[in-house]
């Protein structure tokens, strides 16, 4: 006679099986197989994106960046750069940036969230290039947190262009939050669905005098463009923003489906980017990612649980919420207009504290908390960058709080300026072909 799987033995399954895949390349996000044109002989795994002018251009607009540099060619061939950039955080439709460690067709019972991204960039990344990338599991993580256990899976993505040159890498955190609720499968029973919210707030309203106040701090933050900052004009205690995000809405919702899930080959979508019908026999067919709809009773995929209202209770929140991955790279806008084109930035990380319900602010801020130099080392052969160079960099404290006062999005980053004494930032920096792992103990706080 078989036994059913309880709740704990589904848990302790996850992770015993999630830590079994330290080390192992994460096999998320792949190439489509044989015949298709793409190599997906990896690792490294080439991407099937190919971030071509229109591409960069309407990334940049899905994240709500319309910096000349990103959005018009001719911008950027007028730039040091001679050519169109990206916004370095791009790169996460290359290749999703965390793990979900260990699956099954009925999943297990965890809400996952990605809750940050921390990057460390060698060079610009130009409009026209395309790329290879590896994941690999790195840490397995369990903390108590105010909702129970908590896991954090910590991953390693390497970014190569078809130059073999390695532009940026990036550390990704998803959080796995264990649901009794869902008892021993990825979904919570439609009888349950209610009795275990991690959260209450429903969406805001908001006063006439307070909808002036957020357009007045959006148009009142410049864009500094192509006029250079240089590192001996900035101070410790400078202040940077507010940049504000307007309240969130399902276009912005739209605009992520229409960067991301497109990119991605068909064997691997979550589901909720199809058409009902082919979504409908691809669930009952796998027995993957099927939920049943607490309303109409018909079987949906987990996807949907981002901006269907009535879908969102399934991970124990009140309502609509934002794609972690989005929200992540939204900062980097923050440093690209306070720093200019000539600015670089070299680290970057933002944690997600809180989801951004349907309707939330959020107001970025940044604080210069350092000031100093730093002297990067690299070496020959394939991926690396040889040579020695020092620079000139800023500590920034960065802070995401929405309309209420939570802390949604902290975060911190490292920018180089150009100087006066010693010219413009040097590019690529230089770096070994496997830079060193850098630990989620140590990129967390006051990575600068």
């Amino acid at each position: 006679m078989t036994t059913q799987q309880g709740f704990e033995e589904a848990v302790a399954e996850y992770l015993e099986r999630t830590r079994g895949m330290i080390g192992e390349e994460v096999m998320e996000n792949l190439p489509p197989t044989p015949p298709s044109p793409i190599d997906n002989s990896g690792p490294p795994f080439e991407a099937t994106l190919r971030l071509d002018e229109r591409t960069v251009r309407n990334y940049a607009l899905s994240i709500g960046d319309d910096n000349p540099l990103f959005i018009n060619p001719e911008y950027g061939q007028r730039s040091r750069y001679g050519c169109q950039l990206a916004p370095g955080p791009i790169l996460a439709l290359i290749r999703y940036p965390s793990a979900h460690g260990a699956k099954r067709p009925q999943g297990y019972p965890f809400a996952n969230f990605i809750s940050g991204t921390a990057w460390e960039f060698y060079d610009v990344i130009r409009a026209g290039s395309k790329f290879r990338s590896s994941k690999v599991t790195k840490e397995v993580i369990e903390r108590e947190g105010s909702q129970g256990k908590l896991v954090f899976l910590i991953s390693e993505v390497n970014y190569w262009d078809f130059h073999g040159d390695l532009p940026a890498k990036c550390y990704g955190t998803q959080i796995m939050v264990p649901q009794k609720s869902m008892e021993s499968s990825r979904a919570v029973p439609p009888e349950r669905l209610g009795r275990h919210m991690m959260y209450e707030r429903k969406a805001s309203l908001y006063t006439p005098e307070q909808i002036e106040e957020y357009v007045g701090l959006m148009e009142g933050f410049q864009r500094r463009g192509a006029e250079p900052l240089y590192w001996e004009d900035v101070q410790v205690g400078d202040k940077i923003g507010p940049m504000v995000l307007p309240p969130w809405s399902l276009q912005d919702q739209v605009s992520r489906h229409f960067m991301d899930y497109c990119t991605k080959a068909a064997e691997n979508l979550p589901g909720d980017e199809l058409a009902f019908e082919p979504s409908y026999h691809h669930s009952r067919k796998t027995g993957e990612w099927v939920r049943v709809h607490p309303i109409t009773r018909w079987p949906w995929t987990p996807g949907s649980e981002h901006e269907d209202a009535l879908l969102a209770i399934y991970r124990g929140l009140p309502g609509p919420f934002d794609f972690g991955v989005q929200r992540v790279q939204i900062p980097a806008q923050l440093l690209t207009n306070w720093m200019g084109d000539e600015g670089f930035i070299r680290r970057l990380y933002i944690a997600l504290r809180k989801p951004v319900f349907y309707g939330d602010v959020t107001i970025y801020t940044g604080t210069v908390v350092k000031k100093f130099k730093e002297t990067q080392t690299g070496e020959d052969g394939p991926g690396a960058a040889p040579g020695q160079a020092e620079y000139n960099a800023v500590g920034i404290s960065i802070e995401g709080e929405n309309q209420v006062g939570e802390a949604q999005a902290p975060g911190s980053a490292t920018v180089y300026l150009p100087s006066r004494e010693t010219g413009p930032v040097k590019l690529p920096v230089p770096h070994p072909a496997r830079p060193p792992f850098v630990s989620y103990s140590e990129y967390r706080k006051d990575w600068y």
